[in-house]
């Protein structure tokens, strides 16, 4: 589950079977089904179309159908485990986890401290536990295992030490099983650079420092909610300012939260007009002055993380783009590269134009540093980690 989508892959014997995406598109819903068969040259058969709103809510039934009509499972008993991405600070979340009474009384203490996130898992988990049967082994796979080992001054709020033992108040990073897809991915093909900067830009938007395949810095901390603007989510905000909206907006800690993630970020920006940057490039281009300061800002602030982390790493020799928005569109990463000309960043405007949901290299010949698209594999990944897990 993520912020605004749902992902879905079936594995056989380590291979993918079905990948379903559902995700919202210009105010409704769409699909992207990828079968694979592997007895055949031809294995690969995408599919896109609209989605029912009913569909996108009872995705599993959806799925389960599609699966049925392809002949690939016949019944639910086929599926022999579950693995699930896991968005919650804690440091019992920073590993993975087999799913069972402890786990999910451990996924409620934590849903006070994110409950938006942690909401939408649970409810996830119960479901997959009421469609697939409540002795399907399940494994909550960690988000925030990959920047574990970020260093402490990284780590670390300016609180009382104390303070932050006693309730876990660490920054945790997410989108880590992005990272390490991406990660695994370069290294299959080439010896990995050494200072890497990957920007996973959705619904959610995460910048994080890689140097020698490990995580250094992240821009997501003790929740999702910190970093850099965002589809819904504020980002960085004076904690102040913060006190200071909950009294003048009279909002106790449940609704500010609710405003936060929901309300704000290229939501609030652009007057509620849309938290989605193909509606706001499109009413950009019709003159509206709202849109473009959002996705001004937007840029702006992914362009302070990265040159904050050319700081941490001592130089970037490879900046990638990952998630919905970094994939798909090249109108934010060239927004976004042509404030960087002093780090020596130059994109090829020809090729990242037509560079748009697939892998490739986007700077142009003169650039100082690489810049490159890289669709993530979080299925893969997750895939993995599950068939570990259980010894598979």
């Amino acid at each position: 589950p993520g912020s605004a989508s749902k992902k879905y892959a079936v594995y056989e014997d380590g291979k993918e079977v079905s990948f379903f995406h559902l995700e919202t598109c210009m105010n409704s819903f769409c699909f992207t089904v990828r079968t694979n068969d592997y007895s055949t040259d031809q294995s690969e058969k995408i599919e896109k179309g609209d989605l029912s709103s009913k569909d996108f809510d009872k995705s599993l039934p959806y799925l389960f159908n599609s699966l049925k009509i392809k002949n690939i499972i016949n019944s639910p008993e086929e599926i022999s485990v579950i693995g699930i991405r896991i968005v919650a600070p804690g440091l019992f979340f920073q590993k993975n986890g087999l799913i069972d009474k402890e786990y999910i009384k451990k996924l409620y203490e934590a849903k006070k401290k994110a409950p938006l996130h942690l909401e939408a898992e649970i409810e996830e988990i119960e479901r997959l536990r009421k469609f697939f049967g409540k002795n399907i082994k399940m494994v909550g796979i960690s988000d925030s295992a990959f920047h574990t080992d970020i260093p402490e001054k990284s780590r670390m709020y300016a609180i009382p030490l104390d303070i932050a033992k006693k309730y876990e108040i660490y920054r945790y990073g997410y989108h880590g099983i992005s990272l390490r897809s991406i990660v695994k991915k370069i290294q299959l093909k080439e010896i990995l650079p050494e200072k890497i900067v990957v920007c996973h830009i959705g619904g959610g938007v995460s910048i994080t420092a890689i140097k020698d395949g490990k995580s250094i810095d992240t821009s997501m901390g003790f929740t999702p909610l910190e970093g850099v603007v965002m589809a819904n989510r504020v980002g960085d905000i004076d904690s102040g300012a913060v006190i200071y909206m909950s009294e003048v907006l009279r909002m106790g800690p449940k609704e500010m939260r609710q405003y936060l993630n929901k309300e704000c970020g290229l939501m609030g920006l652009s007057g509620g007009k849309s938290p989605d940057v193909r509606d706001l490039f499109k009413l950009e281009s019709e003159g509206n002055n709202d849109a473009k300061l959002a996705l001004d800002i937007y840029a702006y602030r992914i362009q302070k993380q990265i040159g904050a982390y050319a700081v941490a790493l001592g130089g970037i020799d490879r900046i990638i783009f990952s998630g919905t928005v970094g994939e798909r569109s090249f109108k934010m990463r060239k927004r976004i590269c042509d404030g960087l000309n002093f780090l020596g960043v130059s994109i090829d405007e020809n090729i990242n134009n037509a560079t748009e949901g697939k892998d490739g290299v986007v700077s142009s010949i003169d650039s100082k540093v690489k810049i490159e698209v890289v669709e993530t594999d979080e299925m893969k990944d997750l895939s993995a980690e599950t068939c570990s897990f259980f010894n598979f």
